[in-house]
Formats: C-alpha cells, structure tokens, sequence
C-alpha cells in the first residue's frame, strides 16, 4: 500500500468520523508526514461537508479596547478587522495566491500608463438598511481615508488616488497621480471597507454595511454581538445565526476557554499553546506561512533611538533564531530588519541576514555611551501573539552585550493610545501585506501617520513612488531591494520574525480555510463559518 493510498485510506476514515483527530495525527506522524500536511487535512476535514445553518459562534480574540469603532479609519487589532469583515465588504478582495479577486467590484481595467482604473461594480447589492449600493458609497469610502485630517492607517497608499468620479450608478473612475500596477490589490487592504455615502456615525454602534452580518450590540470594550445578514449577495454563505467577539487578553485562559466550549474558535494562538490544541480531539489547529511579523518600533525621532549605534546594537543584540526556537517553537521564519517576509517575490535574498553578534552590539552601544544604561522597552501581546516572551528573550541576549533593557508591560487595553508611537521602543506587530508597496507606504513613507519609526527619507520616498509604474519584475525588485536594504542599514525597525499564522477553532467548527494575509482566513470566517451540530 503506498503512501499516498494510506493518506487518502486514512483521511477518508477520519472525515467520515471513524478515525478521531488523535488517531489521524498520530498515524500520518508516524507515516513521517509533515506537520504542514497534517495540518492541512485536517483543515480539508472541515471543508469537505455540506454547510448548515444556524448556531452561535463566540470568538475569543486578543483582548477588547475602549478605542474598538467600526469605522475602518481607525481599525488597529485584529479584533477590530475581524469584525470590520463581519458588516462590511471590500471593492476587490484577495484570493489564497495573494492575487486580487472581484467583490463589490465586478470587474477592473486599466489605462497603458497603469495611471487610470475602471472599476466596474455589482448591482445587486444592498445596505442592511436596504438602501441600493451605488458608486457614490465607493467614492465617499475611499475619499475618507485622503481627507487632510484623516489618519486612517490606509492614507499613506490611498493618498496616490488624485481623483475619483462616478460614471453612472456602477462605474467608478480612479485617476492616480502615477501608474500603479497593483492598484486593485491595494483595494484588499484590511482598512479600504466600503461604507455607506454620508455615514458618519460609526460611534453609535448602528453602522450599516453590505457585509454577511449585522451590528446587534456594540459596545467598546465592552460587548460585540453581530447578526446574520439574510439578504446579503453571495451565495458563499454567511451560515450560523450569530457571531460574538469576545475579548480574552490571557492567551492560557483563551485556550482553556475553547477547549471547554466556552467560545467555538480562537483568533491568535500563541505557539507556546499549540500543545494544549495537539492532546484534545475537541479542537482544530488552522495555520497558514505569511508575511505577518513581529518586531521592535525604535524612533528615530527621540532620544536614545535617534542615534543609529544605538539601533544597530540592539538590532545585533538580539537572538532571533531563539526566539524561533523557544517561542514560536518553530512556527516562524527569521526577520532581518526590514517588513519583507521570505515567501515575498520581492523579497531580497542578495542582504546578509543579521545574526546575533554580542560584540558587535557591545561596540555600538559603548560608542553610543549606553553601555549598562538602563533602557525602557515597552511589551505586550496585543500587538502580536508572543511578543513578551520574545522580548524577554531580547532582554536575555542583550544583556550579554553590556545592553540593560528594562521591560515595561502596561494595561492591555492602553497599548495602542499610550505605548504606540508614544514611547521610543516598543513591541509591535503588523499583518502581511500582498505587494511591498503597501507595508512601505503605511509604516515608512515620510509623514504617514502610522510610521511607528518616524523614518524620513527623501531618497526612500521618490524610489518607492518610482516602483509603482515599474512593470518589469526584474527592476521592480532591484528597486524594492535597495529600500529593504535601508531599512535593515539605518531604519528603526528589528524585524523578530515573520509569523506563521495560528488560530484554532472546536472540532465541530467547520469553514475557516487558513489564509497567509490573516487570521481565520483573512479575517472573513464569518461569511464562511458553520457549526457541524
């Protein structure tokens, strides 16, 4: 019986539920199968029955904020994007090869310079208050994150749009003020939610969208309760009655939470946890490779971090094949300085790879006159799952290099408005983006509101905006290599490492196909998700 008739013998037994999860795992481990194949099975498992309808599926998330909105301007957590998908739609979405797929928009061309889009849009769409969806709710959407006292994390690339006008009720005009050739796929980013013309009352808690489901009860910080859109315009779901976002911020109390039953599925598992997943057949394990990443925000506006050697010390100070090791336990890939992940096209492989060098650490920051000097370093898990442990790590390694880190962990529900972008160093974490334009433009073009870094540089700047028009892939890349190797040279950034994705969800819980952009299938399970009751 060869392997692959094994496989297939086995699967079979375990999606007809003769084989638990336990016994699958336990017999293609011993085939030598890969964890990535297994994992990948088991998630087949879940997709290969029919949908039902109806149930309750209660999310247990990072943790919730009084500074929660459904206004796609101000999203930050990846609790906040998970609901932002729930009520809302985007105009093009993103398939599993990071290519830009129709959504609202039925179809897209462009003009030969790249520098003028057609969007075409669907014309069977409604709000959930049953107005019509029209190109008006499209220009009025995008427009909001361009506005002078805009800061949505979106305006750094939305900004390139020069003008926007509506031909018609379903066309929409998009004039850039330079050729992009991947404008549709900035459209997929997490922040470009299309919302109703005029609507500005997102702090009301009525928002309405064209998304599979509708606010019931929102409450900052306190409670999310959304309910099935019956009329929405995709036959690709949505399916249970009622989704809760529930904000657990202890990540041992969220997994005994779905291990209990207390919530069906868990947004952002800490790697530490996946053993706890691994002993019960009563949960599932969803993971995915991505661009998502973990790091340290130095800016280069203020003392200590405005002096490069201070940069560059701890950049060599830390262990990040530790931090791989001991607390992504192997779930990860090493960063090295710069937000391009591995699995990138345009990621440069030509930059050494810094590696952990206490001597030379020791030399920058004695030439910094810091060495033993007490160093604040701001941490915390709302970021990106994991990151205290990796910080302290960080502390471990760079203490060997004279480097005196002294590690602040403040109120989870105060990171974002009183750490980020607040203090000099902190941890922080972004989401993988489908093309480096995106990631550069919103955390490191000079003047952006999200530049964590405060990183200006005129040169950076006018080879980022060049790189837009550029169709030759050869060039493009040489152009995105020179910006990566600044960033890596004299940028604030330590790139920790890029994050598989790890979410997990009850073993009745079926739908949620991983997806490298995001959390529980790029943040969309709630069209997706049904309960095999």
């Amino acid at each position: 019986m060869s392997d692959e008739f094994k496989t297939n013998y086995l699967f079979n037994r375990f999606v007809s539920g003769k084989l638990s999860r336990r016994e699958f795992v336990g017999s293609l481990a011993a085939m030598g199968a890969s964890a990535a194949l297994i994992d990948t099975l088991i998630v087949d498992r879940a997709l290969a029955a029919t949908p039902k309808k109806g149930g309750k599926i209660t999310v247990g998330t990072e943790g919730q904020q009084p500074g929660d909105s459904l206004d796609p301007t101000k999203f930050n957590s990846t609790s906040n994007l998970l609901m932002g998908f729930s009520i809302y739609d985007l105009l093009v979405n993103r398939g599993p090869d990071l290519k830009p797929i129709p959504w609202l928009a039925e179809s897209w061309e462009a003009s030969a310079d790249s520098k003028t889009w057609t969007f075409k849009l669907r014309k069977d769409v409604t709000w959930h208050d049953g107005k019509k969806f029209t190109a008006a709710d499209v220009v009025y959407s995008c427009g909001r994150h361009i506005t002078e006292k805009s800061e949505s994390p979106a305006k750094a690339y939305m900004s390139q749009i020069a003008e926007m006008k509506k031909d018609g009720d379903h066309t929409v005009v998009f004039t850039l003020k330079a050729g992009n050739a991947d404008f549709p796929i900035i459209l997929s980013d997490t922040r470009v939610h299309i919302t109703q013309e005029g609507y500005e009352d997102f702090a009301s808690g009525t928002s309405p969208g064209t998304g599979p489901f509708k606010v019931k009860e929102f409450k900052p910080g306190q409670r999310y309760i959304f309910e099935r859109n019956d009329n929405y315009w995709s036959s690709d779901g949505p399916y249970v009655d009622e989704i809760e976002v529930l904000g657990i911020g202890d990540i041992t109390s969220r997994v005994n939470a779905l291990i209990s039953g207390d919530i069906n599925v868990l947004l952002s598992l800490d790697p530490k946890a996946v053993s706890l997943i691994e002993k019960t057949d009563a949960a599932n394990l969803l993971r995915a490779k991505s661009g998502q990443f973990m790091n340290i925000a130095m800016m280069l506006d203020r003392e200590p971090t405005n002096n490069n050697d201070v940069r560059l010390a701890l950049k060599h100070a830390i262990d990040r094949e530790q931090i791989i090791e001991n607390v992504l336990k192997g779930y990860g890939s090493l960063g090295n300085d710069h937000p391009i992940a591995p699995i990138d096209p345009f990621y440069c492989d030509t930059i050494p790879q810094r590696a952990y060098d206490p001597d030379k650490a020791r030399f920058h920051i004695k030439k910094a006159g810091l060495e033993n000097t007490p160093i604040d370093l701001y941490t915390s898990d709302v970021p990106a799952s994991g990151s205290v442990a990796a910080t302290q790590v960080f502390q471990q390694s760079a203490a060997k290099a004279g480097i005196n880190l002294n590690l602040i962990e403040p109120p989870a529900d105060q990171y974002w408005s009183s750490v980020w972008i607040q203090k000099p160093i902190c941890a922080s974490g972004w989401d993988g983006r489908p093309v480096p334009d995106l990631i550069l433009s919103i955390a490191f073009k000079s003047g952006e509101s999200y530049n964590e870094t405060k990183w200006a540089n005129e040169k950076f700047d006018k080879i980022l905006v060049e790189a837009r028009s550029v169709q030759d892939f050869d060039k493009r890349k040489e152009m995105y290599c020179e910006l990566q190797t600044m960033l890596q040279n004299d940028g604030g950034h330590i790139t920790m490492a890029f994050l598989d994705i790890l979410d997990a969800s009850r073993a009745e819980v079926k739908g949620i196909t991983p997806h490298s952009s995001g959390a529980l299938g790029f943040y969309q399970m709630a069209r997706t998700v049904w309960i095999d009751s």
